[in-house]
């Protein structure tokens, strides 16, 4: 195809799709038929000039959403339900995307940690240019994990998209010893990144659970023998940035959390907005544990999530209470 006939369908394509005009209009602009208009504007589609996203609306639970706002006591609970045509976590994805971009305001830092909950929403985020954006993280990274799973890589694509200034930590989440992690927050360059990050004013964290795959993970980067490997399984419900809780939220091991390069649940918790994400069944015992550490103000959810959590809370003792914070 010569130089000159594509940039006669790019024109065709800007004047129709940009500009709004009729194949009509556009014909007698550019001083031809509309049955060429209309050939161009296949041709603009077919050599990727035009590229068309159908989006379909978001499908939010109402009931569903205001029993389990009843039952975590948490400021924002969202239940979503997946269009067929995407996956469960593209709609949970789309939803937190859209929750955080109305919490946006100029001059905004936003801390995010990692996971598949955070990388479908870091995708999915889209802003009018803000003055003064800065994204940062909450905690170091994860040497074991895919690139484009990794804090800093999902935060620099959230910068990317925001097109906010981004502030790396550049630090492994997990080192050897409570010695090591002494040593590196003595160090400038990563003790100024988590001061950032503890003033920022919106956080995007995945939470885990006991038993799914991203918390597996996280706990192969401490290097456990067999037994303690098994003792911290047992002993927690969920986790957020590495930082490991029980069922009432609390940490399950003070030797663990000083290994972590990274805020700590009671930091987090003290962030003015944190959008909590979790998608799968397998998540609820986490989501449980983090509404009673205070720790989410939004919680984006599906249905299976949702639903568990409900039977968790219903099957628990009588008396035994969702203690949030009521400033979440």
């Amino acid at each position: 195809m010569k130089a000159r006939d594509s940039e006669l369908i790019l024109r065709a394509a800007r004047l129709y799709y940009e500009k709004n005009q009729s194949q009509d209009e556009v014909a007698h602009a550019l001083g031809t038929s509309r049955s060429n208009v209309s050939r161009m504007l296949s041709d603009a589609k077919r050599l990727g000039f035009v590229q068309i996203k159908i989006v379909a609306p978001i499908i939010r639970h109402k009931s569903l959403s205001a029993q389990l706002h009843k039952v975590l006591n948490i400021k924002d609970v969202q239940v979503i339900g997946s269009d067929r045509s995407e996956t469960t976590f593209t709609s949970v994805g789309r939803a937190a995307a859209a929750a955080l971009n109305k919490s946006l305001k100029a001059n905004s830092t936003i801390a995010i940690s990692w996971g598949r909950g955070v990388e479908a929403t870091v995708v999915e985020v889209s802003s009018e240019p803000l003055p003064g954006l800065r994204v940062t993280q909450l905690m170091g990274g994860l040497s074991t994990i895919a690139t484009s799973d990794s804090a800093e890589e999902l935060g620099r694509t959230l910068a990317q998209n925001l097109n906010a200034q981004f502030i790396p930590l550049r630090s492994p989440a997990v080192v050897s010893s409570a010695r090591t992690r002494n040593t590196l927050l003595n160090e400038d360059s990563i003790s100024q990144v988590l001061e950032i990050a503890r003033r920022a004013d919106i956080a995007l964290v995945g939470i885990g659970s006991q038993g799914s795959p991203s918390s597996q993970e996280v706990l192969k980067h401490f290097h456990f023998t067999k037994s303690e490997y098994e003792k911290a399984s047992r002993a927690y419900a969920g986790d957020v940035s590495a930082r490991f809780y029980d069922n009432n939220g609390s940490s399950i091991s003070s030797e663990m959390d000083n290994r972590v390069i990274g805020l700590t649940l009671d930091e987090i918790s003290k962030i003015p907005h944190v959008i909590g994400i979790a998608a799968g069944k397998e998540k609820a015992l986490g989501v449980l544990g983090a509404a009673r550490a205070g720790l989410v103000h939004t919680l984006v959810t599906d249905i299976g999530c949702a639903t568990e959590v409900l039977k968790l809370a219903i099957s628990e003792k009588p008396g035994k209470a969702i203690n949030q914070a009521e400033s979440a």
